[in-house]
């Protein structure tokens, strides 16, 4: 399991180039920092965050966890890997230093290209795999949802080409974007990986549940998009559908309530900060799909598209609260020796910290803009809980490097 150690330390370390970037964007508004580009390095940590953390580390979760060793062993995924890995880092560093010139569209369009060839050999393999029904559901959902995001960038990328001036189509573009990588790509691939964890663990009952939700959740992607276009007032065939994604988002979130407690079954081992941090990030999974839910209502859809800082905190809310405190919680929960170092727990507990107190004020801020209200310390604020995603994240990657990974098969 050596190259899957190391493909994790990897995604981990590129995880805490995350924090940093992270931290100097936060620096720059409050302090002046002239050497510091403050669009173009946010343009490469939001593409960094996504392809050199949150994709690589989801791929190989999954391939070393759903598929088979006679499958997962192949070369090929190591090269997918590592094209992954130089094309993020390519277009992070291109992103900063020439903006959205021709490189970096190559090496974007590079790496998008490699997911595609990526999902459709993954999506060939584990239809060989023996995991369930729900599993290869959510896994091969995962992966379509993978696919159709790049409709976002690619639409841009016409769009910028075009020199269009069309403020409506840019802004449907990123939404289709940023919905099929968090609603679709990042959620569907989380579930199959906790699914597969559990299958020995659950009745038949539980199981039949679980598919349940699963092809509610399925269900709720494509018709939950239509949601994100409500605030352009569009005509009545797409609000038909949006209702349709809000009933589907509902009896999604339903159905979770209902699975929970199996969810959990898998954790009753675990060390007490592993189960707060999967307790933090089904949290997070609940209040996202409630929120996205009641975007239906004309004056909260309004609101919520017309506030930046309630996107921000939304995203956050995802990004952060949800998928990476799973991911770092299923890591730890997997790697016995280290989570029992006192280290490792404290570095979960200071990261989850910080991002509880990150979409706190960035909740409070965007509640603040609804009402025409300011709050000067705001800045300070989130440049403070900066710091400690920085050094949750720093120690985090400590732990990771300093004793020997134990995996549990």
């Amino acid at each position: 399991m050596r190259r899957k150690d190391n493909w994790i330390t990897c995604s981990i370390l590129n995880f805490c180039i995350v924090s940093i970037i992270g931290f100097i964007l936060r620096s720059k508004i409050i302090f002046f920092l002239p050497i510091i580009n403050y669009n173009h390095l946010l343009e490469s940590h939001f593409h960094f965050a996504f392809g050199g953390w949150m994709t690589l580390i989801l791929m190989v979760l999954s391939v070393y966890e759903l598929l088979p060793a006679s499958l997962y062993k192949k070369a090929f995924y190591q090269w997918i890997f590592g094209i992954i890995t130089i094309t993020s880092w390519i277009t992070l560093l291109t992103q900063y230093f020439d903006g959205n010139s021709l490189s970096t569209k190559l090496f974007s369009t590079a790496f998008i290209l490699t997911t595609f060839i990526y999902s459709w050999i993954f999506i060939r393999d584990i239809k060989k795999a023996n995991v369930s029904k729900a599993v290869q559901l959510l896994a091969i959902s995962s992966l379509v949802s993978l696919i159709l995001s790049s409709v976002g960038p690619l639409a841009l990328d016409y769009l910028f080409a075009l020199k269009s001036q069309n403020a409506i189509l840019y802004r449907n573009a990123l939404y289709t974007y940023l919905h099929f990588q968090y609603n679709g790509f990042f959620t569907l691939a989380v579930f199959s990986l906790i699914f597969h964890k559990i299958k020995w663990e659950i009745n038949s009952s539980s199981d039949h549940n679980i598919y349940r939700f699963s092809i509610l959740l399925v269900i709720s992607i494509p018709t939950s998009l239509f949601l994100t276009y409500l605030w352009q007032n569009p005509i009545t065939l797409f609000r038909l559908v949006a209702i349709c994604g809000s009933v589907s988002i509902l009896l999604t979130l339903i159905f979770f309530l209902i699975i929970l407690p199996s969810l959990f079954k898998i954790f009753h081992k675990a060390e007490p900060v592993v189960k707060y941090i999967m307790f933090l990030a089904f949290s997070s999974f609940v209040l996202k799909m409630f929120l996205q839910s009641f975007t239906i209502i004309p004056k909260i859809g309004d609101a919520v598209f017309g506030n930046r800082p309630i996107i921000i905190g939304f995203l956050h809310l995802v990004f952060l609260g949800f998928v990476t405190l799973f991911i770092l919680g299923y890591i730890m929960f997997s790697q016995i020796q280290n989570i029992r170092s006192g280290f490792a727990r404290l570095a979960l507990l200071v990261f989850s910290t910080g991002v509880i107190l990150t979409e706190t004020i960035l909740m409070a801020q965007g509640l603040g803009a609804m009402f025409l209200k300011s709050n000067l310390l705001v800045p300070w604020l989130l440049w403070a809980t900066s710091i400690l995603l920085l050094i949750g994240a720093l120690m985090i990657f400590m732990t990771r490097i300093k004793s020997e990974p134990k995996f549990r098969e």
